[in-house]
């Protein structure tokens, strides 16, 4: 009887472990979700303020060109 016991430990043992990895790997998968959300809102934010600032200069180059041609 004790043999029999002993040798279900094993296969117990092992599905245990397996079931602690397959829990530890779900979470890092839902780890890299989040950063991956997080960094595509981080890029889009980072496209946005590109805009911003391509206009900005635009609108900068514009009133210098105005600026310079009406002090001649």
């Amino acid at each position: 009887m004790m043999n029999l016991i002993s040798l279900l430990a094993i296969p117990a043992a092992a599905g245990a472990a397996y079931g602690g990895v397959k829990a530890g790997l779900n979470g890092t998968r839902q780890s890299l979700a989040q950063i991956e959300r997080t960094v595509n809102r981080i890029g889009e934010k980072v496209d946005t303020h590109g805009e911003r600032l391509a206009a900005v200069e635009t609108e900068a180059e514009n009133l210098k060109e105005r600026f310079t041609g009406n002090s001649r």
